[in-house]
């Protein structure tokens, strides 16, 4: 690492997918690795960005901007901030960006004293480049015997560990829809980068931790993920005293033996995901979550309606689970304050 230096690997057949929060702004199948020196560090959610200097063929300095997955993502990991310091060496692996001439995901990084890090690790495993050995963005809980065990029923914190893909070709759009949604610019238009909290449905696409809670004629529902507290009106007659439209829109549920389904209209929030595809004033969204019996996993389906989007509902599925001793954390989203690179 006497000489920095960049190299681009084409890995073919490596699934052209998207990244949260920035679906979209990475090319999977555009591999970068760079190695340099760290000139400024954000550790911030929702992403923790490093700049680095890098060198060109010509031998010309070049900065990039890395970005690795959220504070609290890696410090599930053990990851910590003191391993990286404005003038330390770094090598770096991930996926280069489409729109930007100089930034890319850091999927893995080497340090100055030789340590491999994941700095986005699901990422890295879906590539090929880490085996975390586990589904999803974080590894459970340290095993502690004094933490609670599952028990049956709902109530409690889970995390997910199925979702399904997020693939826009799959989607039944209508042609008004496929318009919109080709007119979608992500670096102007992506709520995310401004730290807007998404609204229904797509806030329910989460890898972070979810705690129902019950208050009786109400369910909370936390989500680590923004900051996000959802509020499900299980008696209609005492319901908000205004149903306005808002991004979360108005929840209403019921029991349907031990799984609970929810209801939501009023929904004002002009995105069905974080790809850009819209929704309209009328879109509805259906929830069911069944918990297993012993309590220790959370079968969960979301439709969504919404004619003037889709030529027929949209059906989502994935699982969550118990795992003894993890919390709901907090998030903190907050803007970049490090320079932005240009566009090519």
């Amino acid at each position: 690492m006497t000489r920095a230096r960049f190299t681009l690997v084409c890995i073919l057949g490596a699934p052209a997918g998207a990244l949260a929060h920035h679906s979209g702004l990475y090319d999977e199948q555009s591999i970068v690795a760079i190695d340099g020196t760290i000139t400024t560090v954000e550790w911030i959610n929702p992403h923790v960005r490093l700049t680095v200097e890098a060198h060109a063929a010509d031998g010309s300095a070049e900065l990039w901007q890395v970005e690795g997955t959220s504070i609290n993502a890696l410090e599930r990991w053990g990851v910590q901030r003191g391993w990286f310091g404005v003038g330390d060496q770094i090598s770096v692996t991930g996926p280069r960006s489409r729109f930007e001439s100089r930034a890319m995901v850091g999927a893995t990084a080497r340090l100055t004293d030789g340590r491999q890090v994941l700095l986005w690790p699901n990422i890295a495993a879906r590539l090929g480049l880490a085996d975390t050995g586990v589904a999803g963005l974080f590894p459970p809980p340290p095993a502690d015997a004094a933490a609670p065990q599952p028990v049956p029923g709902i109530f409690k914190v889970w995390t997910p560990r199925g979702r399904p893909a997020n693939d826009p070709a799959s989607l039944p759009l209508t042609e008004r829809a496929r318009e919109a949604a080709r007119a979608y610019r992500p670096l102007e238009d992506d709520p995310a980068l401004r730290c807007v909290p998404p609204g229904m449905p797509s806030m329910l696409d989460t890898p972070y931790p979810v705690e129902l809670i019950d208050r009786g004629e109400q369910i909370l529902m936390r989500l680590e993920e923004w900051d996000g507290t959802r509020t499900i009106y299980m008696n209609p007659r005492n319901g908000p005293s205004r149903q306005d439209p808002s991004p979360y829109g108005v929840s209403f549920g019921r029991w349907e033996g031990t799984t609970l389904a929810i209801f939501t209209t009023y929904i004002r929030y002009p995105y069905f995901d974080d790809r850009g595809t819209p929704q309209s004033a009328a879109v509805t969204v259906l929830e069911r979550y069944t918990p297993s019996a012993d309590g220790s996993r959370l079968d969960w389906t979301v439709t969504v309606t919404d004619a003037a989007t889709f030529t027929e509902p949209v059906v989502r599925k994935g699982f969550m689970a118990f795992e003894a001793g993890e919390q709901v954390k907090p998030y903190n989203c907050t803007l970049p304050a490090g320079p932005s690179i240009a566009l090519e």
